[in-house]
């Protein structure tokens, strides 16, 4: 009885492991939904080489950039995804200072073939998975969401190591209340280097919400749009200033057509503790109290 119920278990175990594989190996069949990219990154004295790896159709459009600067293009370079899925980069190198390298697959500032429009969807529509982000869609009439898949690898200037390998974007789960029209922001950590102030935070506002955060001035700000999961982070410029707060604030005028049609276009749906009226609009306005170490 005991070696029937030990092989009983063995082969469960075996089964287990199968359809584990076979899931694995769903996720990555050249062509699935649910985008994979990734791949090398080799650093030289002038080019930065990217061997990438994907699961995109072949004939797919990638474009490779190198940021400096935040987000100023330093090099870029457009390829074709092959046969296997593979495509190779060779871009020129910033030498100085810390950068950002960034592949992209897209169908807003990239031309696309008609069968990969077709297979995912106008706008990127039907790409899912944690390298898929919302991009601009300003169409009032045509509210859709057009999406696209990035990876990034930030290369810095005090790095020993030429070699790198992207990695995948780790999300955390959205707020259970996320798109609520009472909208939150709350700040988790405030750093700074005596240059910038780093913000780093969380928010059940839309995904690509435009949010902006200043610390004195309005003068001295930094804007960036709500991630995925949430999550934002903001870099201000930094200035000692005795018992002043850091306000973060948000106004759907101006923003993507959704994020119109979810908080109304003077922001008329909006309610809770965090609306601030002016005439016949309304904003969120967060003050965050902050004391320097």
């Amino acid at each position: 009885m005991k070696q029937k119920m030990k092989k009983n278990k063995t082969g469960f175990v075996f089964i287990f492991i199968c359809c584990l594989l076979a899931i694995v190996g769903c996720s990555k069949k050249q062509g699935d939904l649910n985008v994979q990219l990734g791949g090398k990154v080799q650093e030289t004295d002038d080019q930065i080489i990217i061997d990438g790896e994907s699961n995109l159709l072949s004939g797919s459009r990638v474009n490779g950039v190198v940021f400096v600067n935040g987000d100023e293009v330093f090099s870029e370079s457009t390829e074709l995804v092959g046969e296997d899925g593979t495509f190779h980069m060779e871009l020129e190198h910033h030498r100085y200072g810390d950068a950002e390298v960034a592949i992209t697959f897209d169908f807003l500032d990239s031309v696309q073939e008609e069968e990969i429009i077709e297979h995912y969807g106008e706008g990127g529509g039907k790409l899912e998975g944690p390298y898929v982000y919302l991009v601009e869609h300003w169409d009032t009439s045509d509210p859709k969401e057009n999406k696209k898949a990035e990876v990034r690898l930030p290369l810095a200037f005090d790095d020993e190591s030429t070699t790198h390998t992207f990695e995948e974007p780790s999300w955390e789960e959205r707020p259970d209340d996320y798109g609520d029209p009472r909208v939150w922001i709350e700040v988790d950590e405030i750093t700074d280097d005596s240059e910038y102030f780093y913000v780093t935070g969380h928010t059940n506002l839309l995904e690509g919400s435009e949010i902006k955060g200043y610390y004195e001035s309005v003068f001295r700000d930094d804007k960036t749009r709500v991630k995925p999961d949430g999550t934002f982070a903001l870099k201000i410029e930094y200035h000692y200033a005795e018992n002043e707060p850091f306000f973060i604030t948000f106004n759907p005028s101006g923003q993507w057509s959704t994020i119109k049609e979810a908080y109304g276009e003077k922001g008329e749906k909006l309610v809770g503790a965090l609306v601030e009226t002016s005439g016949s609009s309304q904003r969120i306005v967060s003050e965050i109290e902050y004391e320097h170490k």
